[in-house]
Parts: C-alpha cells; structure tokens; sequence
C-alpha cells in the first residue's frame, strides 16, 4: 500500500514582479486563480499535505505564472524545505517557460515586458532535485526538456511526462517519446509493478470541454487515452484545464483508462487530491483548501470562489451603478479597447442592469414565450422562479470548476430548468433550420454538457475507487 497526494497548476507569482496599482489589479482581476496571493494557497497547501500521511507529493506542472526566473526561484526554494519532509516529483509546463513570449511585470498604471524567464532546455536541470536524480530512466524531447520515471516505493512504477509538445505543434508525444513510455511501461510490469503516471495537459473531454475544443484536438485526445489504455498504462494524473473530474474511457480492445484532471491549487476549489494506491487499484479522496493567509490575512475557500467569478460581478457591478470608466478598465483586462469598451458599454449596460434582477420565473416566460410554450416546465420554473439567472449562471461555473460539488439531481426542479435552457438553442437553431454543421455539433455538446454539470458525470469527480 502506497499513500500520496497530487496537486497542479500552482502558477506561483514572485512579488518582485508588482504586487500593487492599476496595472496589476486589471491583471489579477481579469484572472480565475490568485496572483501575488499563489504564494499563500501554495504553502498553505503544502503544510496541510505535512499532516497527511502521504509519502511522496506529485505536482502536475505549470508550478510559475509565466516562467519567470524570479517565480521559479522562490518556489522551488518553497519545495527544498517541504521536501525535508517526503519526496516531491515535478513536471514542467508551458508556463513554466512563457510559451507565448509575454512575460509580464507591473508597475503603476504601466506593463513591462523585461522579465527574465526560464527556457525551456533549462528546467530539466533547475529541478532536477525534485524527481530527476531519483528516475531510473529519462526521455529528453526536441525542446530539451525531460519526462522521467521513479520508483517512490518497492511494487510502484511513476511516469513523469512532459507533454508539451509532440514535435508536430501540439501537445502530447512523438513516435519515438511514445515508444520509449511503452517499453518503460513493459520493463515495470515484468517488475510486478503497478503503473500510473502524470502529465499536464488533459486527456478525456467532457461535454463542456468539447463545446471550446476543436474537433482535431478532441480526436487525437481520444485516440492517445486508448493507445494508452491498450499498452497497459491505466491511469494518468493531469493538470491544465483548471476543471476537476475524473472519468473512464475504454479502448476499441476494452482496455480502461482513467484520468484524474486536477484542478488548480492556486485557485477555486484549490483541490488537494490524496490517493492511496494498491495492487488492485487507486483510492482518491479529494480535499480543498479551507483557507490560506497572505500578509498576515486569512483567506477562506469562500474567497477562492467568489474571485472565481469576480471578473464578471465586477463588470455587472460597474453596468447597474452606471460607472462608465470602470466598465471600461475591466474590458479592457480582456484585451478590448477603449474604443470598442465605449461602443459596448451603450448595449451593455441596460443588458447587464436587465441581467442582474432577471430572475428564473422571468427568463422562463422569455423561452416559452419564444418557443411557444414548449421550452422550459412551467412547473419547475415556478419552483425556482425566485433565483436570479446570474447566480444560476456563476453556480453553473463553480461546478465547472470543482466537479459538481453541489449535484442535482434529475427530475428536481433545478436539473429541469437547467437541462432545458442549454437545450434551447440547439433546439431554436433546429426549428430555423440552420445547417451550420460546426454550430449545430457545439450546440449538441452543450447540451449534452447540462446532465455533466448538473450531477458530476458518470464518476464521483472528488472520491472514487479506480480499479485497475
């Protein structure tokens, strides 16, 4: 029996890079995870993991902001003293070596793009203490960097992978990477060993992922999760999307994989997954960060969440008390112009004053009304008819972040409502007889995405029994 736990994308953010004034709060505004605050929930979330009995800690990638020298500095100086306590074993993503060039500090009202960053030919060595000088075997990329394998104990096999590029200009791993986590996975298993593995990006869509994903990535997704699958590599930890959930897929031989996507320890649900591993399968118990203290304050969970969706409470906020220049400063954190801002905030603003006191019961008669009465149970939206539509909306947010913490079930009046409206427009652009096939397929999977959020999916997202 073997005990450890994973978390992902701390994204920690140095202080020396402006932690105050205009420019920098547009920044962390426009942002679902914490900036200068990272460095709190990532402490936080080592010191809780001190008190588990986990013997190793797997981090899933993205440990800097944006490659920032200065990042990667102070946080591994944060692991060398955690790892007095049990092994740590990292893998490095793309913000770890600011694959878009852009790499960011703040000053004032001004950005400045002079930062020193990490390459990514140098990460492997930068970390090399945290899994590196353990593995018993290496695979070094085109980009000079480095997936890994180690025995943290005697009967277990782990897979460090980096998958940031497959030599093609996409995530994931060439022929020759491939073939290599093949054979690796075949020495283990004559070894007796069980297997899993991490890396960052995510494998398995869901039905929400799908709706933002082309079809190109949703395919080679799902064609790497059976190539898996079928070599006998049955579970992966991933990082990424920010979204927790965990889910199955079987190859065309029936083989099983699962994936484990973490969400991000540096914001909303801050989920810290404990795993106890056996020779029949993985235990996953998900916790999340109670709170965590930055300069001397106290931050709940509660905070994470309500940062979670507070970029857009900020700009409703700005519509209904008519502040014009703070509507156009928050737009602005989304890359409009100030120009364009101006043109918006005309439409907007009676929409967003609309949206903020629209209520379910109202919405409702709005989609009957439009569908003739067929859209959304009149029952049901009665029954809920007091919520507000934006709450309805940044709840339906939470869940995709956190896995459906909160579950409906069918045939509650929530479920009904909810299902119903992310089926409207596939079912008006029906009626109008659209055949835009690239719009018709998004709108099926939106669909298809209520029942997900809505209950979780078919698996426990937070605690489940995976059984190899």
């Amino acid at each position: 029996m073997t005990k450890f736990a994973v978390i992902a994308d701390p994204h920690y953010y140095s202080e020396k890079l402006g932690n105050s004034g205009i420019a920098y709060e547009k920044r962390e505004s426009s942002d679902q995870k914490m900036l200068a605050k990272s460095k709190g929930t990532i402490t936080a979330a080592l010191e809780e993991i001190k008190k588990s009995d986990a013997e190793f800690l797997l981090i899933a990638g993205d440990l800097s902001n944006d490659g920032e020298r200065c990042s990667h500095e102070e946080i591994r100086e944060i692991l060398y003293e955690f790892k007095k306590h049990i092994p740590v074993y990292v893998i490095t993503a793309t913000h770890d070596w600011c694959c878009d060039g852009n790499p960011r500090r703040f000053e004032g009202d001004k950005v400045y793009h002079d930062v020193d960053t990490i390459p990514p030919e140098e990460l492997h060595e930068f970390y090399k203490d945290f899994g590196l000088n353990d593995s018993i075997s290496q695979f070094h990329t085109h980009q000079d960097k480095v997936s890994y394998v180690v025995r943290p104990s005697e009967g277990v096999t782990v897979f460090c992978l980096d998958d940031d590029q497959n030599g093609e200009g996409g995530s994931g791993y060439s022929d020759e990477h491939f073939k290599w986590i093949t054979e690796q996975t075949q020495k283990a298993k004559e070894r007796g060993d069980i297997v899993f593995g991490m890396q960052h990006h995510h494998l398995h869509l869901t039905e929400f992922d799908r709706v933002i994903n082309g079809r190109g990535s949703v395919e080679y997704r799902e064609k790497l999760c059976n190539k898996f699958a079928d070599i006998g590599f049955p579970l992966m930890f991933t990082g990424h999307s920010h979204m927790h959930h965990i889910r199955r897929i079987d190859s065309s031989n029936g083989n099983p994989f699962f994936e484990v996507n973490v969400g991000s320890i540096s914001g909303y649900p801050a989920p810290i997954v404990y795993c106890e591993a056996t020779k029949d399968g993985v235990d996953i118990k998900t916790d999340h960060l109670k709170s965590f203290t930055y300069n001397g304050k106290t931050y709940t969970n509660d905070y994470l969440k309500e940062h979670a969706t507070g970029m857009f409470t900020k700009v409703i906020a700005a519509a209904t008390s008519n502040e014009k220049d703070r509507f156009s400063a928050l737009i602005a954190c989304l890359g409009v112009s100030e120009e364009k801002a101006n043109k918006i905030w005309i439409i907007a603003r009676p929409l967003l004053k609309w949206l903020d006191k629209l209520t379910i019961k109202k919405a409702a008669r709005i989609f009957n009304f439009i569908s003739f009465g067929k859209a959304i149970d009149k029952k049901a939206a009665k029954e809920i008819g007091h919520l507000k539509v934006k709450d309805f909306i940044f709840s339906t947010f939470h869940a995709i972040l956190d896995g459906s913490l909160e579950k409906h079930e069918p045939g509650t009046a929530y479920y009904i409502v909810f299902t119903q409206a992310l089926a409207f427009p596939l079912r008006f652009v029906n009626k109008l007889r659209i055949k835009n096939t690239g719009l018709i397929r998004t709108l099926t999977h939106l669909k298809n995405a209520a029942h997900e959020l809505m209950t979780g999916g078919p698996l426990d997202n937070n605690n489940y029994y995976i059984k190899f």
